[in-house]
């Protein structure tokens, strides 16, 4: 790749001005058409898991609930993270890999703990997101890839109740905004994604935790049209003359809502203290969409993901993250949509505070 050689002085150095988005080193990395990390059941595991305790007295065995019934916990986060992909369908035409450059700001803000009977807590939260992607951020093959630059705003809501014997569940909703930012600004689609996820957390006599989640949940999308992603209304007649020759409705088989579908995914993840400052998590996870509109009715894409992740923090409010991915697609459309496989691999630098 041209211009690999500068990217550790140009990446820290453009990472001390820009603002990113911490990824949940515990999971695999999300995109569009893909569940957001955070709606995982263990995202508030750290602040959870102090949440009630064990303590021993004449009458046996007693579980304590501690809970701040009205006390606020904002935090703020800033990441930027660089990353490699093997991908084509990501990159430039005849080119078999590519780099993205990730900048966000999350604002998280937990709404309190709250005791439901002797045993369970819940702790409700919200987050916003906003998240820029450069692709091909040293410009290796020109102004061709800043199609593919996206802003990216999500607002979500998110119940996770602690369950005794370490399981959970969350119940969440996820909004999701991408719009592109060059030149005129044009949102691409809205979504938005209501999920359940159940957890289990083993924790081993070593201190080790292996943490395994399956979770389900429905997309409802709204994006353009095929009328209004063909802009020249003179060529948009021709298309449609075309399909309606062939039996096909650009109306009823490309409708605004063609990403609506149901998700099902499994995850499996080994957490490992390696120090007081190292983790590394070695994680698995399966991913099925079924779609359920238009053309892509009956479409079922699954996606299997292996990786490696480590985080170094240096301070409580300084950390680096590394992850080394491997996924790969598969679909029973392989006619219209295509299949991959994808290597990626990445490193970022968060930043954190909690008021």
């Amino acid at each position: 790749m041209h211009g690999i050689k500068t990217f550790f002085g140009l990446y820290f150095l453009g990472s001390i001005f820009l603002y990113a988005q911490v990824s949940d080193s515990n999971k695999p990395v999300s995109s569009i058409n893909e569940p957001m990390t955070f709606l995982d059941a263990d995202f508030f595991a750290d602040s959870l898991s102090e949440a009630y305790t064990l303590e021993e007295d004449p009458m046996g065995a007693q579980r304590l609930l501690q809970v701040r019934n009205s006390s606020l916990s904002p935090s703020v986060i800033l990441t930027s993270n660089y990353n490699y992909t093997s991908n084509s369908e990501k990159v430039a035409t005849n080119e078999k890999e590519g780099t993205t450059f990730n900048l966000s700001l999350t604002f998280n803000l937990g709404l309190g703990e709250y005791g439901i009977g002797d045993e369970v807590v819940c702790a409700p939260a919200l987050s916003f997101v906003q998240m820029r992607t450069f692709t091909d951020p040293f410009r290796d093959y020109g102004d061709n890839m800043k199609v593919y630059d996206l802003d990216t705003q999500i607002a979500s809501l998110s119940l996770p109740f602690v369950l005794p014997n370490d399981f959970s569940l969350t119940v969440s909703n996820a909004y999701v905004v991408p719009s592109t930012f060059r030149g005129k600004k044009n949102i691409i689609s809205y979504s938005n994604t209501p999920s359940v996820s159940f957890a289990k957390n083993f924790i081993l006599n070593s201190g080790d935790v292996i943490n395994f989640t399956a979770s389900t949940s429905y997309t409802f999308t709204q994006g353009d049209t095929l009328e209004q992603t063909i802009a020249d209304p003179v060529y948009f007649n021709f298309i449609e003359a075309v399909m309606q020759q062939s039996g096909i409705s650009p109306s009823s088989d490309y409708p605004s809502n063609l990403q609506d579908g149901l998700g099902h995914a499994l995850s499996l993840s080994y957490t490992k203290q390696l120090s007081d400052n190292l983790t590394i998590v070695p994680a698995w996870s399966y991913q099925s969409n079924s779609f359920t509109e238009g053309s892509n009715k009956s479409r079922v894409d699954r996606v299997y993901n292996a990786g490696l992740s480590a985080s170094c923090a240096f301070t409580e409010w300084l950390s680096v993250s590394g992850l080394a991915n491997y996924s790969w697609k598969r679909t029973n459309d392989d006619l219209n949509v295509p299949e991959f496989e994808d290597f990626i691999g990445g490193l970022s630098i968060n930043l954190n505070h909690s008021f």
